[in-house]
């Protein structure tokens, strides 16, 4: 079960890079789900902001997959901390979409 979380958060990174990038630079389109755009008054500073802290979950992902493939009894704690993140994140997005 070790290796397996392990290879799934190796797996994960190239995904949340490619989401994390695509909202980077989206521009002026609608990407996020969480955002009234009616309330934005500058979208694309808003997707650089929100891209910007979406490129720390590959990040941490990829540090966790590599520590769990090393250590693999942290697999499962490592794992849980990083789907914490994602909600972490998901919440900073939504309070911090308010500034733009």
């Amino acid at each position: 079960m070790a290796p397996l979380l392990a290879i799934v958060q190796l797996l994960l990174v190239p995904i949340l890079l490619g989401v994390g990038l695509a909202v980077r630079f989206a521009g002026s389109s609608r990407p996020l789900n969480v955002v009234n755009y009616a309330n934005v008054k500058d979208a694309a500073a808003l997707h650089r902001w929100a891209g910007n802290r979406l490129l720390l979950l590959p990040v941490g992902f990829l540090i966790s997959g590599l520590v769990s493939l090393r250590e693999p009894g942290l697999s499962a704690l490592l794992f849980g901390i990083m789907v914490a993140a994602i909600l972490i994140v998901g919440i900073w997005l939504t309070l911090g979409a308010e500034k733009f």
